[in-house]
């Protein structure tokens, strides 16, 4: 059995951004905090001059100008756990719901339990083409 084993779980992340349209396909958005604060650390150079350019220009933006809008999404982090060799592992299918430590090639099922490898297996279980 895999070592600190964690399970598969949802994480979800918020973001918000300054958002500038000039219409409902073109414009940009710049990173800031809930308040509306740019958050200039997470900008590149040419997004600072950008951002500066959009605040001074706000006619140029009737669609929306300033406006803050958060963003919210979630994903699914993948189980895992460590390998007896000491690797920590994350835990996919990598081939009919197992997978292979990369350092030792110990395999394992998404539950982190042991396996012996796939060509161990008793049956066939690749479809006949």
């Amino acid at each position: 059995m895999i070592k600190d084993f964690i399970d598969a779980h949802r994480e979800t992340e918020t973001e918000y951004r300054l958002e500038f349209f000039i219409d409902r396909d073109g414009g940009c958005s710049f990173p800031c905090d809930k308040e509306g604060n740019p958050q200039f650390d997470k900008m590149t150079d040419a997004a600072k001059e950008n951002y500066k350019k959009s605040m001074q220009n706000p006619d140029k933006f009737p669609y929306c100008w300033n406006e803050v809008h958060k963003l919210t999404w979630s994903y699914t982090e993948p189980a895992s756990g460590t390998c007896k060799c000491g690797t920590r592992i994350t835990l996919y299918n990598q081939y009919c719901g197992a997978c292979e430590c990369p350092e030792c090639g110990q395999w394992y099922n998404l539950f982190g339990q042991e396996l012996v490898p796939p060509e161990d297996w008793l049956e066939d279980i690749e479809p006949d083409v």
